[in-house]
């Protein structure tokens, strides 16, 4: 299970990794979402795979991946929701970056760099050992995400408006988009109360406009991006020996270009043998790996090579 703040997507299979059923379901993010929202997802899952002739009871393991899932009350409570459903095989609640890596890579060892609300950098050695950097919430940390971009526009903004630094056509950029006129209802908008911080990461495409017309803002910003990625990334590869693949994803990797290129520019740079390539498969089919890869290790039987 692929669980999101919005949506989950689900794939059932066999002990060998064949493909019996997919579906979505609603959000499964307790970090995000109210508990009642995870468990109603929950008795949702049993219903559908009865549906499909499956029983909760007679599945031998099930794989959870979703953002916050270190959470330990959250990990209990889910575990609780399972069991209460008639889970009685293995369960495994891992982070969301860990189901997007197997889902990547067929082979359990690479990396995985994910820029999008948030950040983070994961990575499984050929020994099994893993290393992660980053991914400790906005608050603290996120760096090169979609929120601290939207954060630094606005950081811009004010700062070109008091004086601070030079006219960006950031300002322009940002105050049309939002629809208002001056800095008093920027810091209004900003401050209401429930402003979410997705809300802030939706300002990061405006970039890419400040960066067409070549904005001394918004290429500092840019620069500012790359840079923290790749020291974000650089901290985990630096526990590789041999070269190994990286994988990247988030909405920040993916669409914006102009970061994709400068962070590949800056990532080989400083791992210059680095194979860098853009996120494909789904995190749910990792999910899926990463289950049939316990159960096999536990029950004795080897899953069929490349599942």
């Amino acid at each position: 299970m692929d669980g999101g703040g919005t949506a989950t997507t689900v794939m059932a299979a066999g002990l060998h990794g064949d493909l019996v059923k997919s579906f979505r379901l609603g959000p499964l993010n307790i970090n995000g979402q109210s508990r009642e929202a995870a468990e109603h997802t929950l008795t949702d899952l049993k219903r559908e795979l009865e549906a499909s002739g499956m029983n909760m009871s007679e599945c031998r393991g099930i794989c959870i991946g979703a953002a916050g899932i270190s959470n330990r009350d959250t990990a209990d409570l889910l575990t609780r929701y399972l069991k209460e459903q008639g889970m009685q095989g293995v369960i495994r609640l891992v982070g969301d970056h860990e189901t997007a890596l197997a889902g990547a890579l067929k082979e359990p060892a690479g990396v995985i760099l994910i820029a999008g609300t948030g950040s983070i950098c994961y990575g499984i050695n050929e020994s099994g050992a893993k290393f992660r950097a980053g991914g400790y919430g906005h608050i603290i940390d996120d760096a090169g995400s979609a929120y601290a971009i939207g954060r630094d526009i606005l950081k811009a903004v004010v700062r070109s408006s008091d004086g601070r630094q030079g006219q960006t056509l950031l300002k322009e950029i940002t105050f049309r988009y939002l629809k208002m006129d001056s800095l008093e209802d920027l810091i209004t908008w900003l401050y209401q109360p429930g402003r979410s911080k997705k809300e802030i990461a939706a300002l990061a495409p405006l970039l890419e406009e400040g960066i067409r017309e070549k904005d001394p803002a918004s290429a500092g910003i840019l620069d500012h991006c790359g840079e923290e990625l790749t020291e974000l990334a650089g901290a985990v590869l630096t526990h590789f020996q041999s070269p190994v693949p990286l994988v990247v994803s988030g909405s920040v990797l993916m669409k914006n270009d102009e970061i994709y290129r400068l962070f590949c520019k800056k990532a080989k740079n400083k791992f210059p043998q680095l194979e860098i390539m853009k996120m494909r498969g789904e995190a749910a089919q990792g999910a899926v790996r990463i289950i049939l890869r316990e159960t096999a290790e536990r029950n004795g039987y080897e899953t069929i090579p490349g599942n």
